[in-house]
């Protein structure tokens, strides 16, 4: 199992992965997570209700979905 943090935030919670926070500061995770909570998901998949945005920081990618079963936002980087 993956140890992971859990913070809490107004309505939902968020994880951010720890290879994430390894990859960005704190200003760019709060940043797309607000962004991702005020300006909703860039992309939403009907059959799945998966709900997510891409965030550039850099050179970096910074995933945002919000799992549908549970709301929880995820922060994720994705690596090669």
């Amino acid at each position: 199992m993956r140890k992971e943090t859990l913070l809490e935030a107004t309505a939902m919670s968020v994880v951010v992965v720890p290879s994430t926070r390894e990859t960005f500061t704190p200003r760019e995770l709060a940043a797309a997570y607000k962004e991702f909570i005020e300006h909703g998901p860039q992309y939403q998949d009907a059959k799945t209700g998966l709900s997510a945005s891409a965030y550039r920081f850099g050179e970096h990618v910074l995933l945002a979905y919000e799992e549908s079963e549970t709301g929880v936002v995820v922060l994720i980087h994705p690596t090669s």
